[in-house]
């Protein structure tokens, strides 16, 4: 499908870490009559830069056949869901904020950040879970299957080398968990052999951070709304309204206010009791300063088996 791209209804794009929420608010914005959701379209965002080794992009990079592109998966999806609108999410597009907004001008980014010890315990779970290309799981083949659907055909060799990567790790090294789980910046193959697993997620959150917050400052303030994960769920009727006005999203109050009730609470202050003393320490004086600029208490509490 190419050519006239008339009927796309520009999309809204929840950008923000990994686990920050984002798979959250995509689901409670995609709970809209007129809207659908779309789970992380990575490769679509990577066309015509898939080989670079890191996920950071610039407008520079969103050039009149890359945007092309992806109006065309888009406008395809769009169709997938009989003409609703696309709300989108992909976690590593706070590296590429900048590309994005050339190649959606009109879209809306809706930005979710996270205190960044709560995302670093989450992220800490992730990487030790049970994950990473287990080839006889039905979800594996669907996924990778999905993605061959998105991925031009000529950029699937830029793919190969984490496919590879990923059942080394499984399948040759019987090791759970996965060799690398979330934002690949610029320097991150560095990182990877000189840094503690905190410390790299704790790196991963600081270039998230301050690069979106950077590129952000570069676009029209009408294009963009920033949300605190924990102010989010302290009050989600409140932003939920906010979000589905700006957004310019169908449901009325009685329709905000039952999807609001679906939000819950429990993981907002888990990093208190659950992070160990020696994470929070190797993680601390990378993300403070981000810490602070967002407006959160940068000093740290004791663990429970530390206490």
């Amino acid at each position: 499908m190419t050519g006239d791209h008339s009927e796309l209804i520009p999309p809204v794009l929840v950008i923000g870490s990994t686990r920050s929420g984002t798979s959250m608010l995509v689901r409670l914005l995609g709970d809209s009559p007129g809207a659908e959701a779309w789970y992380e379209a990575q490769t679509v965002w990577r066309i015509g830069h898939a080989r670079r080794s890191h996920e950071r992009a610039t407008r520079e990079d969103a050039t009149p056949g890359v945007r092309r592109k992806i109006h065309d998966l888009f406008l395809r999806k769009q169709h997938e869901y009989g003409g609703k609108r696309v709300i989108e999410k992909t976690p590593s597009n706070v590296l590429r904020i900048q590309f994005v907004h050339e190649v959606f001008p009109d879209a809306k980014i809706v930005h979710i950040v996270r205190d960044g010890r709560a995302y670093l315990l989450s992220q800490l779970e992730k990487l030790a879970g049970n994950y990473s290309y287990k080839l006889t799981s039905s979800d594996t083949r669907h996924h990778l299957r999905r993605r061959l659907r998105e991925t031009p055909w000529w950029e699937w060799g830029a793919y190969l080398p984490r496919v590879i990567e990923g059942v080394y790790h499984r399948h040759i090294r019987r090791k759970s968990g996965t060799p690398w789980f979330g934002l690949r910046y610029p320097g991150w193959e560095d990182d990877r052999s000189r840094l503690t697993p905190a410390q790299i997620c704790a790196t991963q959150w600081t270039w998230a951070i301050e690069t979106a917050t950077n590129d952000l400052e570069q676009i029209p303030q009408d294009r963009w709304l920033q949300v605190r994960y924990e102010d989010f769920v302290a009050n989600p009727r409140k932003h939920l309204g906010e979000i589905y006005e700006f957004c310019e999203l169908e449901g009325d109050e009685a329709f905000v206010d039952s999807i609001a009730a679906k939000v819950r609470t429990s993981s907002v202050e888990r990093w208190r009791s659950d992070l160990t003393r020696q994470a929070l320490d190797e993680a601390m004086p990378i993300m403070a300063p981000c810490l602070e600029m967002l407006g959160y208490q940068s000093e740290h509490a004791m663990s429970s088996e530390d206490a």
